[in-house]
C-alpha cells in the first residue's frame, strides 16, 4: 500500500473537526477537536486519540449521543508541542455537516478518531495494528490492538462524555476496513454496527475468510449491523504504475458478504454498496455518506 494513497485516507478519514464546544477531560484542545494521550497499558505503546463532540453537545446536557469511532485518526504532523499539529479532516466532516444540515442524519456523533503510536511512522503503525495475522514481520497485531481499543480507549471515552453505548459504530476504510472485519469476527458485540470500506480482504490470501468460517463453526448468531462499501474501479485490472494486476476488491467484498448471509445468522444485517466509477481514494465520500445515513439518517442517500 503506497504513502500516497494512505495519505489520502487519512485525510479523508478524519471527521473531527469543526466546532464542538468546550473540550472534555485535560488535553491538547486543537480548536474543537481535543488531542488526548491514551498509553496502551500492555504494549506500552503510546497514541493519541482525537475526539470532536457534536455542535449540540453543550447546549443539549441531558442528551446522549452516538459514537463514531474510525482507524486512520493519527494524521497529525509528529511533533512534541500541541499547537504544531495540523487536522486535516475537512472533507469528510463536510460530508457529515451536510447531511445533518439537510436532514439525511438524525444526529452527529461523538467522533474518536484513533492515531498511530508515537515514535513510529503510520506506515509500520498501522500494518502492525490493523493486520489480523503475522504473515511477515511487523504485522498481525490488530488482536491487541483490539484490546487496547476495547480496555482502554472506549472506557476512557465512555466515562468522560455523555456516550450512548448502544449505539457505538467503527469506521475504517483499506486495512481499517479489515480491523473492523477483525474485531466483527471476534468481538462483536464491541460495536453495534460496522462500517468497512474498500477492506483489504486480500490480505495473508484472505484470512479474514477463514476467520469468518472459523466463527460460524462455533458461534450460532452474530449480532451486528454491517455495511461495507467499494469503488466499482476495484478490480482486477493491469495497473502500469505498479506493473502488475490490481487485486479484484469488489469480487472480495461479494465473497465476503455471501458467505456471511450463508450462515443465517438471525442478528445480523449486512449490505453493500459498489460506488460506480470509483476508485480506492474516491469512494469514500460516497460510501461513507451511504453508510453512515444507513445507521444514523433519516432516510436513505444514494451515492452521487
Amino acid at each position: 500500500m503506497n504513502i500516497r494513497l494512505v495519505a489520502t485516507i487519512v485525510v479523508l478519514l478524519g471527521v473531527v473537526c469543526g466546532p464542538a464546544g468546550a473540550a472534555g477531560p485535560s488535553g491538547c484542545d486543537l480548536g474543537g477537536t481535543q488531542i488526548r494521550s491514551m498509553p496502551d497499558p500492555v504494549s506500552g505503546r503510546s497514541y493519541d486519540v482525537e475526539i470532536t463532540l457534536p455542535s449540540d453537545y453543550q447546549v443539549n446536557p441531558g442528551k446522549r449521543f452516538a459514537v463514531l469511532y474510525y482507524a486512520d485518526g493519527g494524521h497529525l504532523a509528529a511533533s512534541a508541542t500541541c499547537l504544531s499539529k495540523e487536522p486535516r479532516r475537512q472533507e469528510a466532516l463536510r460530508l457529515v455537516k451536510r447531511l445533518h444540515r439537510e436532514g439525511k442524519l438524525a444526529d452527529e456523533p461523538i467522533l474518536v478518531g484513533l492515531s498511530y503510536a508515537k515514535g513510529e511512522g503510520f506506515a509500520a503503525s498501522r500494518a502492525r495494528d490493523y493486520t489480523p495475522v503475522a504473515d511477515k514481520p511487523g504485522y498481525g497485531g490488530a488482536g491487541a490492538f483490539q484490546a487496547y481499543l476495547a480496555k482502554t480507549v472506549i472506557p476512557a471515552i465512555e466515562s468522560s462524555y455523555r456516550t450512548a453505548p448502544r449505539r457505538r459504530l467503527f469506521w475504517g476504510h483499506s486495512y481499517g476496513g479489515l480491523l473492523g472485519a477483525r474485531i466483527l469476527l471476534t468481538q462483536p458485540g464491541l460495536f453495534q454496527s460496522y462500517i468497512l470500506g474498500s477492506p483489504s480482504f486480500w490480505f495473508a490470501d484472505h484470512a479474514i475468510l477463514a476467520m469468518e468460517a472459523g466463527y460460524a463453526r462455533t458461534n450460532h448468531d452474530l449480532k451486528a449491523n454491517v455495511l461495507i462499501y467499494v469503488g466499482g474501479d476495484e478490480i482486477r485490472r493491469y495497473d502500469p504504475d505498479r506493473r502488475g494486476d490490481t487485486r479484484d476488491m469488489v469480487a472480495d467484498v461479494r465473497t465476503f458478504e455471501t458467505q456471511l448471509k450463508s450462515r443465517g445468522f438471525p442478528g445480523l444485517t449486512i449490505r453493500s454498496l459498489v460506488v460506480p466509477g470509483k476508485n480506492h481514494r474516491s469512494t469514500i465520500p460516497p460510501g461513507f455518506s451511504w453508510a453512515i445515513t444507513s445507521v444514523l439518517g433519516n432516510q436513505t442517500v444514494q451515492p452521487r
